[in-house]
């Protein structure tokens, strides 16, 4: 086998062929150049026919291109051969390529023999634009067959609007005027409906503002009393660890007070006096502290005296709120008391209108503490213990925003009444105990703040409340 291939593309049994022309130099070059040429030229025949498929996707006989560019190929390789062979006698390889010519020629020939009346069936350049003015002039005769039917309706549509409207002439003028009447009741229902919207709007406002107002002048006013009683009870503690002390020598030198005394002593019970009194002095101080830690998150919460935009801490507007929130969160009917979680980020301070702000807070808190109400209600009887859990969670959404999340575990909401949370007048609560303004009024100072105020619930899971504002408020709006 090795020597076959050996002898198939050896050329030592050979004269080139450059003798047979005896190496003449202009004979050789005449060869070389001519059949240099053809290859060329044959080689570059399948790369247009190529082209031309690639551009004539509807061309029918795409494969006899392939057929006649291998055949054109192997023409062009057999001249490149014919030069070879001048200098190199590999006649039998030479042979067996125009052998694979001669059979892809006569398998080309074969293969036209039937496509040549599929060819000649193909519509000539001129039949083809006999049936193309064919087709126009048909488009022609549609169009005008259209016109004329156009034509046609529009003659018909004004003779019914004449007739029409000789039929609506006769109509009676009681009609007109009901159909009037109508039109002008619905726009005053709309008008009516919008006056009242916006008359709502307004009381709330003044409401809001006006408490306050209130909220301020109260905390303003308590504040210096209970500054005094705390004061006070710093010295009169000290007043009575003087008198029990004085009490106490007396007693220690006078171990036989005069009868009398003695009397009013056990009247008195001197001894429990000597060790309640402290206690009380303590307990009054602990009051007036923690009056006076209502009276500050109550200034807190108003922030009155802010009604311009500030800088401030949202935790301390959430904390004070909570604050005045405290007893709504104690368990009722031997229900545990509703826990808070706090999963406060680290946030700086933004621009806002405080007050506004707090009264968003408030009224959140305030739903969630009753959705949470309504389930204790509904497992009143029910042997599976339910903890009531609001969790309040503040992050930095990017630099420029930060977000406030009121997550509770309440009754949740149903689809229907979550889309409708934000309409104005809107409450699933019983008659009487909301106006259903409080969310249309949280919506609003949300959106004053250049924010988002949205709503995710789930009936029987929870509600949940995002808050997400700018640090730094784009554009100062007029107070709601």
């Amino acid at each position: 086998m090795l020597e076959l291939l050996q002898s198939f593309f050896g050329d030592g049994l050979f004269i080139p062929h450059g003798h047979c022309y005896l190496w003449q130099p202009k004979l050789v070059w005449l060869h070389i150049i001519s059949d240099s040429l053809i290859a060329i030229a044959y080689y570059s025949i399948p790369i247009t026919l190529v082209y031309f498929a690639q551009k004539r996707e509807d061309f029918p006989f795409k494969w006899i291109l392939l057929l006649f560019g291998t055949f054109i190929v192997s023409c062009g390789t057999t001249h490149v051969m014919e030069v070879w062979t001048l200098w190199h006698p590999t006649y039998w390889l030479s042979g067996a390529i125009k052998f694979f010519t001669a059979s892809v020629s006569v398998y080309t020939a074969i293969i036209l023999v039937p496509i040549v009346p599929q060819a000649l069936a193909l519509p000539s350049p001129a039949q083809l634009e006999a049936a193309n003015s064919q087709l126009k002039m048909e488009i022609l005769e549609r169009k005008s067959v259209e016109e004329a039917l156009l034509k046609a309706k529009q003659e018909l549509e004004i003779r019914v609007e004449e007739r029409t409207s000789e039929l609506k002439a006769a109509m009676t003028q009681s009609q007109e005027n009901a159909a009037i009447a109508q039109e002008q009741a619905a726009q005053l229902q709309i008008a009516l409906q919008k006056l009242a919207n916006t008359q709502a709007q307004l009381v709330q406002t003044e409401k809001m503002s006006s408490l306050g107002q209130l909220v301020a002048g109260v905390a303003h006013e308590i504040n210096n009393p209970v500054n005094f009683i705390y004061g006070n009870t710093i010295i009169a503690d000290e007043y009575s660890e003087s008198l029990i002390n004085l009490i106490s020598l007396y007693q220690e030198n006078y171990s036989q007070p005069p009868t009398e005394i003695q009397n009013y002593t056990d009247e008195i019970d001197l001894d429990f006096i000597q060790k309640d009194l402290p206690r009380v002095l303590y307990s009054m101080k602990n009051g007036a502290n923690r009056i006076s830690e209502i009276v500050q998150s109550l200034r807190t919460f108003s922030r009155f005296d802010e009604a311009e935009i500030k800088q401030v801490n949202v935790h301390d507007g959430i904390d004070s709120t909570l604050l005045l929130l405290k007893n709504n969160f104690k368990g009722k009917a031997n229900n545990p008391d509703i826990q808070v979680l706090k999963q406060y980020g680290n946030l700086p301070k933004i621009e806002c209108y405080p007050g506004q702000l707090n009264q968003v807070f408030m009224y959140i808190l305030n739903n969630a503490i009753d959705a949470i109400n309504t389930v204790i209600k509904t497992n009143l009887n029910s042997l599976d213990a339910y903890q009531g859990k609001i969790t309040i969670a503040t992050e930095a959404v990017n630099s420029n925003e930060i977000m406030i999340r009121i997550i509770d575990n309440g009754c949740g909401m149903t689809e229907d009444i979550r889309k409708k949370v934000f309409d104005p007048f809107f409450t699933n609560k019983p008659v009487g105990s909301g106006t259903g303004l409080g969310m249309t009024v949280s919506y609003q100072i949300i959106q004053m703040h250049n924010g988002h105020l949205r709503c995710i619930s789930v009936p029987d899971e929870g509600t949940e409340f995002q808050i997400q504002i700018p640090i730094v408020m784009k554009s100062q709006i007029q107070n709601l």
